[in-house]
């Protein structure tokens, strides 16, 4: 029964001729692994010089968290944090104690 290939395995046919030939019948020999382990290695080595590897997020704001200057519970009071430095730029008449009377405009 012939085995087909899965999406997994790729099989390869490679001639070599001159130096490639010798570098590899080389290595062979010196490194005492099969041609296939060898070609193996050889394709993670240049994966691994040729790809660059995507950064995980947490790495990317690492030097960004707690690194700002607030209160300690400045993430679970936002809003609190937030109206109160509103109110102190343009405060709400409705909220101060003694808001001003109304007075309609002169003509």
């Amino acid at each position: 029964m012939p085995i087909t290939a899965t999406p997994t395995d790729v099989r390869i046919n490679a001639r070599l001729t001159g130096a490639d030939a010798a570098r590899f019948q080389e290595l062979l020999a010196s490194s005492g692994v099969s041609a296939s382990e060898l070609l193996r290695a050889a394709l993670r080595e240049y994966h691994r010089a040729h790809t660059r590897s995507k950064p995980r997020p947490l790495d990317l704001l690492a030097g960004y968290i707690g690194a700002g200057e607030g209160p300690q519970d400045l993430s679970a009071n936002t809003k609190s944090y937030l109206t109160e430095a509103l109110e102190r730029k343009m405060p709400l008449a409705a909220h101060e104690e003694n808001p001003p009377p109304y007075s309609p405009p002169t003509p």
